[in-house]
């Protein structure tokens, strides 16, 4: 009796070993990817290179068939993106296709996607991406300061350093020409202030141009002009004149 229990036991093993669900990797387990960009799209294979801009949302589709014998095995879907070090930046656990992402800021990465098959890890595939970020124009003060400048009194022109005296008459033809000129891309704009001396009365000129045009005083006085350079959102070297008018 003994004997006929062990072989039925034995029976029993045998026939749920061989009825036990086979879920393996497939070697061909992936389909192709098709990664989209916006409006662009195009199939992929393991070990595509892309070059992308910061804050570009991308998209990988696909799938994976684990090997199985009757009942369906579902594969389960993790990802990690790292960065040029090999650092994890970002983990996907569990996820189902499409794989969506975007970039925040400039450097060299990969997305690895790894399926597991009946709690086994099965080969990874890995994508690679150039990440360029736009970066702001350079826009700052110029060390050298000022470029020449020049006054033109009743129609005679002459070079003057800033914190000069001018002399002038009422109504008396007056310009000046010159500029600063900001290192980097971009342009200074110009913001004058002149302070009447005796008086106090303060007026203001944004966007000030030192184009040459004459502007005379039509009053006597004692005056203090001082131009402000802005470079981007810089504020720049001043540069100011004494002007006394009779």
């Amino acid at each position: 009796m003994k004997k006929l229990t062990l072989l039925l036991i034995l029976f029993a093993t045998t026939m749920l070993v061989a009825n036990a669900q086979k879920c393996d990797c497939n070697p061909n387990g992936f389909n192709p990817f098709v990664y989209s960009n916006g409006k662009a799209t195009q199939t992929v294979r393991d070990g595509h290179q892309f070059s992308i801009k910061c804050k570009q949302p991308f998209s990988f589709n696909g799938g994976y068939k684990c090997d199985y014998s009757n009942k369906v095995c579902d594969v389960k879907l993790v990802a990690v993106i790292k960065n040029s070090s090999g650092t994890v930046i970002k983990s996907f656990p569990n996820f189902t296709f499409p794989l969506e992402y975007e970039f925040e800021t400039g450097g060299n990465y990969s997305i690895e996607i790894t399926p597991i098959c009946g709690g086994k890890k099965c080969p990874t595939i890995k994508f690679y991406f150039n990440v360029a970020c736009d970066e702001l124009a350079k826009c700052d003060c110029n060390k050298a300061g000022w470029d020449n400048i020049y006054v033109s009194i009743d129609n005679v022109s002459k070079q003057i350093a800033c914190g000069a005296t001018i002399n002038l008459k009422v109504g008396m033809p007056f310009s000046f020409k010159g500029g600063y000129k900001c290192e980097g891309n971009c342009e200074a704009v110009l913001n004058a202030k002149l302070t009447n001396l005796s008086t106090g009365l303060v007026q203001n000129f944004p966007n000030f141009k030192m184009d040459g045009v004459n502007s005379p005083f039509p009053t006597a006085g004692k005056y203090k002009l001082a131009i402000n350079p802005l470079c981007g959102n810089k504020k720049c070297q001043p540069c100011s004149f004494n002007i006394i008018v009779n």
